[in-house]
């Protein structure tokens, strides 16, 4: 019977520590996934604007396309974040340090980057179904200031 016991003890044990590297795992990842974008940004300084500034998307054919990539390039870095935290105990990794929230502090990202990005907004509005997390966030900014 104490053997069990031990053995249940680590096997808890275990399944807590994976579940804290899978958190970490996830965390790299979206990090990994918005450096591309902060690339982009440093090879193209002049897209900020359309995500930043609230600029809407050019008229220049070539431009226009860029914004668009770009666009793309963001929702599925943010979108893709989502789903890696899915199922993940990320609250774990603020255990080290208490001052972190990072859900909520991407939450936080992505709905400033929808509420500053014309572009962006029309991307998720057309594409409901692959953006499920955009799509929500977009509702939740929209109904707060139509409500």
């Amino acid at each position: 019977m104490l053997f069990l016991a031990r053995q249940t003890s680590q096997s808890v044990e275990q399944f807590l520590v994976a579940n804290e590297l899978a958190g970490a795992r996830a965390l790299a990842q979206g990090y990994e996934l918005w450096d591309h974008v902060i690339t982009r940004f440093i090879d193209y300084p002049e897209l900020r604007q359309y995500f930043y500034e609230g600029v809407e998307p050019p008229e220049d054919s070539t431009a226009r396309a860029r914004v668009l990539a770009m666009t793309e390039l963001i929702g599925d870095a943010l979108q893709s974040a989502d789903w890696l935290y899915q199922g993940k105990d990320v609250a774990l990794l603020g255990s080290e340090d208490p001052a972190s929230n990072i859900p909520p502090d991407w939450d936080d990202w992505t709905k400033f980057i929808l509420t500053m990005s014309p572009a962006l907004r029309s991307f998720v509005r057309e594409r409901p179904l692959q953006y499920p997390f955009l799509t929500r966030m977009l509702e939740t900014i929209e109904s707060a200031t139509t409500g």
